[in-house]
């Protein structure tokens, strides 16, 4: 018999094909897609991993391989895989049977990369079973066109350019080149979406645009271009900014401040807005912001806030009046930040000849703790399962009232299992874990 490989571009990755024997007839053809999903960014990306069986026979066991350019890389669902990770080489295993390949099915992998601020992660060399992708197409596909995100001037002799990072569906964005009157001006890295031009001459206007160019040399149309104009020199500026008026603010948890104000005005332009805390510098904002949120606070304490505008030759206005706002004492909602109201219950799907079966998990998501993205799943008082929000491809909207999910649990049927999960709080702590529930499935 011969083993055929073929490739198609998927992603930022390969698909392989790969034919593997069963039984006389019957032969199970696995391919395995390797892409990050939209929404990456230096700091933590997803990436989303399938393995398809194109073949007539059921694929219990499989082995899953790929490079990550930079990162380390967790898995979403350790329960039904396995991952190990050697330098940037990544390996991904089922558990037992927990996650074959159905016949003509496929099995998703869902990855966590945390890249430490180095830049946005890529895969490469995505194969199954140990066979290599044979190559993939020439890319020929240019990346999606930047989107001018806020641009704003800084001073007399610098301004800062903005953009919402591109998408490249072939061999991944490199970097983006940034045009300043038509030329360009300066080129940063593809973790980059946002930029300095500096050395500009005072009020003078300049017009900017953004273009993304992809590893294998294809660029992107030009983000819309913007019109930006530098402060005068400092001393051409005479007046200080007017005070900003009417601060209020309210606690949004135990470690979280939010403060809204009215803007203030400028003989020329007023280039963003500092917050004191209990009489000490604690948070500088935009020039057109006329809120922010202050988190690192601590709880049940009472906090004394006050706001100045600054211009472009370093002048700061008078200061609000200042208000005090006092933190909430614990997260209300369960306790210490629990989630509340939980409920676990089972159902079972087919895959293949085989029957998964699967918790169905629900709870109140905990009030006052900020917003929350991730919480953890323990079947029998291990970690089982991270789930996370905000993250993916598409985007998976955060939850702010209830929150449910599924967890795979295998083909273990009449089997009790002890679950609970916690809440990761706004303050990047952990919460307090909910009710511990006994669930059975089925038979």
């Amino acid at each position: 018999m011969v083993l055929v490989c073929a490739s198609a571009l998927v992603g930022v990755g390969a698909l392989a094909v790969i034919p593997v024997v069963a039984t006389a007839g019957q032969s199970a053809e696995l391919g395995a897609s390797c892409r990050i999903a939209g929404g990456a960014s230096p700091w933590w990306a997803t990436g989303n991993m399938v393995i398809r069986n194109s073949g007539n026979a059921y694929a219990k066991d499989w082995k899953l391989e790929f490079d990550l350019s930079e990162g380390q890389a967790t898995i979403h669902d350790p329960w039904a895989f396995t991952l190990r990770q050697a330098g940037r080489h990544v390996t991904v295993t089922p558990i037992g049977d927990r996650a074959g390949v159905p016949a003509k099915g496929e099995r998703k992998v869902d990855v966590g990369i945390n890249p430490s601020g180095k830049g946005i992660p890529r895969t490469s060399g995505c194969k199954v079973d140990g066979r290599d992708d044979p190559g993939v197409p020439e890319d020929t596909t240019p990346p999606s066109d930047p989107v001018e995100k806020g641009s704003h001037v800084i001073d007399h002799r610098t301004v800062h350019v903005m953009w919402r990072a591109s998408e490249d569906s072939g061999s991944g964005v490199d970097k983006y080149e940034v045009f300043q009157d038509g030329k360009l001006a300066k080129t940063v890295g593809n973790g980059m979406t946002m930029t300095n031009v500096e050395n500009l001459k005072p009020a003078t206007t300049h017009r900017f645009k953004v273009r993304a160019v992809d590893v294998a040399g294809n660029r992107s149309g030009f983000s819309r271009e913007v019109s930006l104009t530098t402060h005068p020199a400092p001393g051409d500026d005479t007046q200080k900014p007017t005070m900003p008026k009417k601060l209020a603010g309210e606690a949004i948890g135990p470690n979280q401040v939010s403060l809204r104000w009215l803007a203030a005005t400028d003989d020329v332009a007023v280039t963003g807005y500092r917050i004191y805390r209990n009489g000490a510098k604690a948070q500088e904002a935009g020039s057109t912001a006329t809120s922010a949120v202050l988190g690192g606070l601590s709880p049940n304490t009472v906090y004394r806030f006050k706001v100045t505008a600054l211009d472009g030759s370093g002048k700061e206005s008078d200061p609000t009046d200042e208000i005090t706002v006092t933190t909430t004492a614990d997260g209300g909602g369960g306790g210490n930040g629990a989630p509340g109201d939980f409920a676990a219950s089972t159902f079972a799907k087919q895959d293949g000849p085989v029957t998964q079966h699967y918790l169905n998990l629900a709870w109140a998501v905990p009030k006052g703790q900020g917003q929350i993205t991730t919480y953890q799943v323990h079947l029998d008082g291990k970690l089982a399962q991270t789930f996370m929000w905000g993250t993916g491809d598409p985007i998976m909207p955060i939850p702010s009232a209830r929150a449910s999910r599924e967890v795979l649990v295998g083909a273990n049927p009449g089997r009790t299992y002890k679950v609970k999960l916690r809440a990761q709080l706004g303050n990047g702590s952990w919460g307090a874990f909910s009710p511990e529930k006994s669930v059975t499935t089925g038979r």
